[in-house]
């Protein structure tokens, strides 16, 4: 054994020894196939992308999804309930096999998770109210000041571009969007950056809250399928059941089910994804 393996060697010894964790190494394609289980992240505090439905079960856009790759794959799905905070750590500590929960594709999240092909749009948005924030919000400019009060949910888009554009904000983040929007409609918070399709439908649960979001999109991104880095024969399969998905009409038609709309910015028809 030469010395610099010795040394590498005694170094894993030595972590092993201290209770240091290793990284999880994920399924691969034939243990889900063998198993006939696809464990599937999904955040249900986030509709409708993931919400509860009548029997207090996982529903939603996110859930109809991962029901349809596993009818094509030929598995059994297990649903298992994600944070925002939790999704990347799930994934890499093998509890599930793959993750939705409108996991945004960023570098910062490439460098350490494998994407799927696109699965479906956002559009980053301010969401203020009309009245009652501590200065006038009528620009995204005037988010950085530090009379306001930003909400936010942890590991979302949202933060990274409070750190760039707005650092003058005071701000606070949560584990749900449930607490941010409380936090809002209570008027603990002026105002809060996000996908404007995550806060669509959780406006309406506060009705009696003026809610305004700001005309202009500070950003678009792509949302993919995350699988755990290296596990390159399950993110190839899922590359190919997208495609299908996606000629099918299934995804558009699954959208325009859970949000009432058509996708904002619809994916290309590319089979090279």
């Amino acid at each position: 054994m030469q010395p610099t393996n010795r040394r590498s060697l005694f170094a894993l010894t030595a972590a092993i020894a201290a209770g240091a964790s290793l990284p999880a190494v994920a399924r691969p394609l034939d243990q889900v196939l063998s198993s006939k289980r696809l464990r599937v992240g999904i955040n249900p505090t986030l509709p409708p992308f993931g919400t509860f439905n009548e029997r207090n079960q996982s529903d939603g856009f996110d859930a109809d999804i991962a029901r349809e790759i596993a009818r094509r794959m030929n598995v059994e799905l297990e649903i298992v309930q994600v944070g925002s905070p939790d999704r990347i750590p799930f994934l890499q500590s093998d509890r599930i096999d793959i993750v939705l929960g409108a996991i945004t594709r960023t570098i910062e999240r490439a460098l350490v998770i494998d994407y799927t092909q696109p699965l479906h749009t956002q559009s980053m948005v301010v969401l203020t109210k009309a009245s009652g924030t501590a200065v006038p919000i009528a620009k995204p400019a005037d988010l950085n000041n530090r009379q306001v009060r930003m909400v936010q949910v942890r590991g979302t888009v949202g933060v990274p571009w409070l750190q760039a554009n707005a650092s003058q904000a005071q701000v606070t983040l949560l584990d749900n969007y449930p607490d941010c929007f409380r936090a809002l409609a209570q008027g603990r918070a002026d105002a809060m950056v996000d996908v404007a399709e995550s806060i669509v439908i959780p406006m309406r649960n506060f009705q009696g809250v003026q809610w305004k979001i700001l005309d202009e999109v500070l950003a678009s991104f792509w949302v993919g399928i995350g699988v755990q880095k290296g596990n390159t024969a399950l993110r190839d399969v899922l590359n190919v059941v997208l495609f299908e998905m996606h000629r099918s009409n299934f995804v558009n038609q699954t959208w325009e089910k859970w949000f009432g709309v058509p996708m904002t910015t619809r994916i290309p028809f590319n089979p090279m994804f």
